[in-house]
């Protein structure tokens, strides 16, 4: 008999996902393979059903087009970066938040799976165009607009000083991007460490961005 305090032994506990989330992310999970290995074009459904040992209805009853299946697994490596780079927490010193984002982003970025999505929308772009939207649309631009919000929350309470949050923060990824992501996009071993870019690239922001000194919010 449990008193005051007794533990009920369901702490932390979350029910099993159902059987038809098991099987969705499976077909999501061959869809990236079918997609990374073959190419979008010769990503048949026949193909991406064998490979999550599905029938081809079931892959349609989840997923009504080869595109919804693309536009999934973009949102899946996107969660992905939620959890290496959660938007920076408010109310926290911004060089510690924007310094702890940009290595977590980094750590993201390095995804070899992520490396070749992009490689893969870039090289099917000419035939599949609407590859570049579905990515722009459901992961690039969500994951940009998080930085945004935070820049603004941060500007409204007075700890930095920005006017257009979207193009501060495009400016800050491009610091990052330029020297360490499309290097090893394009197969280039960087030029500098990763500490160091992030370091000169926070100096540089806060040296834009920081409040003068007698702001107020």
């Amino acid at each position: 008999m449990g008193g005051d305090g007794a533990s009920t032994g369901t702490e932390g506990w979350s029910p099993p996902p159902k059987r038809g989330d098991r099987k969705r992310a499976d077909i999501v999970a061959a869809a990236e393979r079918q997609f990374l290995e073959c190419g979008y074009g010769a990503a048949s459904m026949d193909r991406i059903a064998a490979d999550a040992g599905a029938s081809k209805r079931t892959v349609y009853n989840h997923f009504p087009s080869k595109e919804d299946l693309f536009r999934a697994v973009v949102e899946g490596l996107y969660r992905e970066l939620l959890g290496a780079a959660p938007p920076p927490a408010g109310g926290i010193d911004p060089a510690e938040a924007l310094t702890a984002f940009a290595t977590g982003l980094l750590a993201h970025t390095g995804n070899p799976r992520l490396q070749a999505l992009i490689r893969l929308v870039i090289a099917e772009n000419p035939r599949f165009p609407e590859l570049t939207a579905i990515y722009s649309r459901t992961g690039k631009e969500p994951a940009v607009a998080r930085l945004s919000e935070w820049l603004a929350g941060e500007a409204a309470a007075g700890r930095l000083r920005i006017e257009q949050p979207t193009i501060a923060a495009i400016q800050f990824l491009g610091c990052l991007k330029e020297a360490l992501f499309w290097p090893r996009l394009l197969g280039i071993a960087p030029a500098l460490p990763a500490d160091t870019v992030v370091r000169e690239a926070v100096a540089t922001f806060l040296a834009r961005h920081a409040p003068a000194d007698g702001d107020t919010p």
